[in-house]
């Protein structure tokens, strides 16, 4: 009996077969759409001004998103070269203006000099009584006798021998003031103006302060006025004139400096004339004798 239900229990059972499951059965019918059909409910979707607006917004996102970089390096790409352009031009008119001003600088030098030079055989008669020969005021300017009060100078104050045929012209320059006026006259030959202008130290003691000088041009006059200026503030000791060139001692004893403009003034009352001569923060050219 143990025999047979043991080996009745090791049969396995056998599984029922499986049922087969109808797939047509359980799958849904999709339906199918013609080209037409599908054409028309993309419009028919596109026409919702909702759906067109989002689309709109999604292609000009993209289209930006793919434009805004390559414009954006189009754009500093040209406007670097034409910056750069601008520069390089900008710089060379800025060479080409500092170029013209050192060369009108030049040229103006050049041309003051050579208006210093036509006046090398004149020279100004100052603080000269305004009246005629007999002693009136005059009515006009050619009442004066320029060339007989020049000669008067020259000869009587001054001790030179002076004529006539010295002299070139004379005539009052600027507007008579306080009964004063100034003379300038022109001498034929530089040789007879530098005897009488050698001379002029000899009417320092001169009773009506009549006194000689030279004939300046513009910028050396306003230069001999701001000298001026200073030795009555006492800032320097003497200045002086000779031949058109300007000098000045800033103490008694002191060198004799030539001074060609406005900063040659400030920059020897910067360092004072008591240096050496060899001393190289002097310009040479500036030291004379």
């Amino acid at each position: 009996m143990a025999e047979s239900f043991k080996r009745r229990s090791s049969k396995t059972p056998e599984k029922p077969p499986a049922k087969r499951i109808n797939t047509s059965q359980q799958s849904k019918t999709v339906p199918s759409l013609s080209t037409s059909d599908l054409r028309t409910a993309v419009l028919k979707t596109v026409k919702d001004s909702s759906v067109l607006l989002e689309l709109s917004q999604l292609i000009l996102d993209s289209v930006i998103d793919v434009l805004e970089p390559k414009i954006k390096d189009a754009v500093d790409d040209s406007v670097k070269a034409e910056v750069e352009s601008m520069h390089e031009t900008l710089s060379r008119k800025d060479e080409e203006i500092s170029d013209l001003k050192k060369r009108l600088l030049r040229l103006e030098k050049r041309a003051e000099e050579q208006e210093q030079y036509s006046r090398r055989n004149c020279l100004r008669f100052s603080n000269i009584p305004y009246v005629t020969n007999e002693g009136t005021t005059p009515q006009s300017i050619g009442e004066i006798d320029t060339d007989a009060i020049v000669l008067d100078i020259c000869n009587k104050s001054l001790g030179t021998n002076v004529t006539l045929d010295d002299i070139s012209r004379s005539h009052v320059v600027g507007t008579p003031r306080n009964g004063k006026c100034q003379i300038i006259a022109r001498f034929n030959s530089y040789r007879k103006r530098h005897m009488v202008y050698s001379a002029k130290s000899k009417m320092k003691s001169d009773s009506e302060l009549r006194f000689i000088c030279e004939d300046l041009t513009r910028s050396r006059f306003k230069i001999v006025q701001h000298l001026a200026g200073l030795r009555k503030a006492k800032k320097i000791s003497q200045f002086w004139t000779l031949d058109g060139r300007i000098f000045m001692r800033i103490s008694e004893g002191g060198y004799k400096i030539l001074i060609k403009s406005m900063e040659d003034i400030h920059s020897h009352l910067a360092y004072g004339d008591d240096t050496d001569e060899d001393d190289p923060q002097r310009d040479g050219d500036d030291l004379v004798g």
